[in-house]
């Protein structure tokens, strides 16, 4: 009996969608809220309801069951389900997950992460359903999650789709292996919407700055990668020459201690701010008079739109895909990567200069609005799904 896939779940004859719609459950292992999780909430928040329903799987460390994306999953209304890990890759879950699929009548599986992507492809693969994964970036900072990529990047060859958040990550996964015809860069996206209406709370972030202060932020989870060091290595030399910025450190994240630590070697104790975990970023970027990015690795960071967004100067190292999103000198400053004598010259530059800070804000807000829609976002991805069903119609009729 023939399955009932694309031609039976997209259009009638009149082009009226379908009654019942196709159900695509995405898969990740969401050890903290970050940019994956945030990517994964907004696509569910977006497609298209009458053709499509999301249902959000979690790989949930057992010993840690408290979890912020599942409490974002539920608030939403998404239909979930939890697959406890006690282990790093828990095999047990396959058999889980294939029995899930099923019942669910999951017709894509759409995965995010290694962990994800591993189970994700084996069940798939059990239960004859086409898989999907989106590469937000590696992270390869210790031999453990060096192996894990070297893993994934095996693992990924045998997908149906996959969708680098860059070419640049693209590229890489061309020379692990994976079938050009199979990847299709998608860039990350925002809801790009105005927000001038809407109100921030007052509280202690705001108080932080006061009048005539030039606030300073680095937004992201604290961790080796995103080399913050560097940031308060910046912010220790700027202090020096500009008695009037302040700088604010937005996540949470395992280095947060000796960060803190490392901010009152250095004197700055009153200059720096460490945030922790914000849930509302509307009142951060209402703050925020420039967004500085320091990593050593990335994918396309979501903060990196968001403030463009909000029309706030970004500069950043020019690593992973943020070469793909920002152009140096038009709507953005880029440096290399562990330069901070660099990273300082640029900061000053958009400090000092008023019209040029203007320039690259107004730059930052129209590229966004123009090239990084969550719309169009959203209906791209649909279209990959289409299409990879249609294709796996084909195969099965031939």
């Amino acid at each position: 009996k023939r399955q009932a896939f694309p031609h039976d779940l997209q259009e009638d004859m009149t082009g009226e969608p379908s009654e019942k719609p196709i159900t695509v459950l995405h898969l990740i292992a969401p050890a903290h809220f970050g940019g994956a999780e945030k990517v994964v909430l907004s696509l569910a928040g977006a497609m298209d309801r009458s053709r499509f329903k999301v249902v959000v799987g979690s790989f949930v460390n057992a010993r840690f069951p408290d979890n912020e994306f599942l409490g974002r999953v539920r608030e939403m209304g998404i239909p979930n389900a939890v697959f406890w890990l006690r282990r790093t890759v828990d095999l047990e879950n396959i058999p889980r997950l294939v029995k899930f699929i099923r019942s669910e009548e999951v017709a894509i599986v759409h995965t995010h992460g290694y962990r994800s992507d591993i189970i994700g492809l084996v069940a798939a693969r059990l239960s004859s359903r086409p898989v999907i994964a989106t590469i937000h970036g590696f992270v390869p900072i210790d031999s453990r999650l060096r192996l894990y990529e070297q893993c994934d990047r095996f693992a990924l060859r045998f997908f149906d789709l996959v969708l680098p958040v860059s070419d640049r990550i693209g590229q890489a996964l061309r020379a692990s292996g994976v079938r050009r015809e199979r990847i299709t860069t998608v860039r990350n996206a925002i809801a790009t919407g105005d927000d001038e209406g809407r109100k921030c709370s007052v509280s202690p972030l705001s108080l932080f700055k006061r009048d005539g202060d030039f606030l300073i932020g680095i937004v992201g989870r604290l961790s080796p990668e995103k080399n913050i060091p560097g940031f308060l290595e910046a912010a220790r030399r700027l202090s020096k020459r500009y008695g009037h910025l302040r700088f604010m450190v937005v996540g949470e994240g395992p280095e947060r201690e000796c960060l803190e630590g490392l901010t009152m070697r250095m004197g700055l104790d009153g200059k720096v701010r460490f945030t922790g975990f914000v849930e509302e970023m509307e009142e951060v970027y209402s703050l925020l008079d420039m967004l500085v990015i320091t990593s050593s690795t990335e994918g396309v960071p979501l903060s990196i739109l968001e403030a463009m967004k909000h029309g706030i100067p970004v500069v950043s190292t020019g690593v992973g895909g943020i070469p793909e999103v920002i152009e140096d000198g038009v709507d953005g400053l880029m440096v290399e990567a562990g330069d901070t004598g660099a990273l300082c010259r640029a900061v000053e530059t958009l400090v000092v200069d008023g019209n040029r800070y203007m320039t690259i804000s107004r730059n930052a807000r129209k590229r966004v609005l123009r090239d990084f829609d969550r719309l169009s976002w959203t209906r791209r991805i649909e279209s990959c799904y289409l299409s990879m069903l249609n294709k796996r119609e084909e195969a099965s009729n031939e």
